[in-house]
């Protein structure tokens, strides 16, 4: 369940969010800057399963390859909040073991 059409908005679409045993099913919130995140303590951090990103309408999508995720935040039983370093998401590469998808880096 990759998504690459969300917007920087809280669009209520599913997003999946990884984890040891697969991909759960959350709620897009929309990006927010990590400074703001880090003052919010009871945040968790997540990997979203996201495919690709760009940050304005007609820029080409970036695309994120296997073990590539991009980071987030997750408000509880609410949603998940994409974490954004100033105009770029944060990212993380997890290139020790295969991805969820079986994919290898």
């Amino acid at each position: 369940m990759a998504y690459a059409t969300l917007q920087a908005f809280a669009s209520m679409e599913p997003v999946g969010i990884v984890t040891a045993d697969g991909i759960v099913r959350s709620r897009w919130l929309g990006v927010a800057d990590r400074r703001i995140l880090s003052m919010v303590p009871e945040l968790k951090s997540v990997l979203l399963d996201i495919e690709a990103w760009r940050t304005m309408m007609l820029e080409p999508y970036k695309r994120l390859g296997p073990c590539v995720y991009m980071v987030g935040a997750s408000v509880g039983d609410v949603g998940v909040v994409g974490v954004m370093e100033g105009r770029k998401p944060m990212i993380r590469v997890l290139s020790s073991k295969p991805d969820v998808l079986g994919r290898k880096p």
